[in-house]
């Protein structure tokens, strides 16, 4: 048999099993960290920063996120999208060991969000969730919201409306 065979054979295998670990297969976690930041001109600002020694806000934005920075309004992002070329939100995941080893994901990742699920989690909650199938490092939507580990499921109701929306 030609090595070209063989290749032909188990490459589309191996990327179809990628496929299949994100969409099969939920994540679960515990969020460790929130940031939320800015781009203008190429260059990152955090400018909330969530985690277990508390909440940083950017010395600039405290006036407009003083009072709640860990949930971001969608006035509060329209008025900073005028400031930034762009805006991301992020939630760290330190990821909860799993029977399906060969497919999950371990360690702590940094995961892009929306700005609903960055404001509908907290640091310390447990989440289930699915990323995105073209970005791994995406999620794009939640299964599972629990205060714990114990009660963590793979799917159960999550409390926040339009969990894609911006």
């Amino acid at each position: 048999m030609k090595r070209r065979t063989v290749l032909a054979g188990v490459l589309p295998f191996l990327q179809g099993t990628r496929w299949l670990d994100r969409l099969l297969l939920v994540n679960q976690g515990e969020i460790v960290q929130k940031r939320f930041v800015g781009i203008a001109g190429g260059e990152t600002t955090e400018i909330v920063v969530v985690d277990d020694d508390g909440t940083t806000v950017s010395s600039e934005h405290k006036g407009l996120l003083g009072q709640s920075p860990e949930e971001i309004s969608p006035a509060d992002a329209t008025s900073l999208r005028e400031t930034y070329d762009a805006i991301q939100f992020h939630v760290t995941v330190n990821h909860h060991s799993s029977s399906l080893e060969l497919f999950s994901r371990t360690g702590t990742v940094d995961y892009r969000t929306s700005r609903a699920l960055y404001s509908g989690t907290a640091v310390g909650d447990h989440i289930s969730f699915q990323t995105s199938l073209l970005n791994g490092d995406t999620i794009i939507s939640l299964s599972c919201l629990a205060s714990d580990r114990e009660s963590l499921q793979r799917r159960c109701r999550v409390g926040i409306d339009d969990p894609t929306g911006e």
